[in-house]
């Protein structure tokens, strides 16, 4: 009786399947993974699908921040007004009327934090 006992493989054989990356690959899918990688990276990248492009995305970006400051700044920046009143106000309340629109152009300026370390000053007599 004669079995079929496989020839031994090639030294030469041996060695290219050790060395190859993928393991249980032959080696034109190898070879055709390396093309196709290769090929990946030498084309520009896709655009996502919704928005058009990224420079775009951070111009509109820049752009919504400065509207976003420009509406603080503008609306922290409301006049105060004194009451239109026709009859003779009393000099004291004159004078308190013109103190209070004086010093509400400065109420942005006092944070919480602000006010706090303000509050708790030693007063001197």
């Amino acid at each position: 009786m004669k079995t079929n006992i496989p020839s031994a493989p090639e030294e030469a054989k041996i060695n290219r399947l050790l060395c190859r990356r993928y393991r249980e690959t032959s080696s034109e899918f190898e070879q055709r993974w390396v093309d196709l990688k290769r090929e990946l990276r030498q084309q520009p990248p896709r655009n996502s699908g919704w928005f058009p492009s990224r420079k775009l995305a951070g111009w509109l970006g820049v752009l919504g921040a400065a509207a976003a400051i420009a509406l603080v700044v503008h609306t922290s920046r409301t006049p105060v007004s004194t009451p239109a009143v026709d009859m003779e106000l009393s000099p004291q309340l004159t004078e308190l009327l013109a103190m209070d629109q004086l010093l509400g152009q400065a109420l942005p300026l006092l944070d919480a934090e602000n006010r706090a370390a303000l509050l708790n000053l030693p007063a001197n007599r």
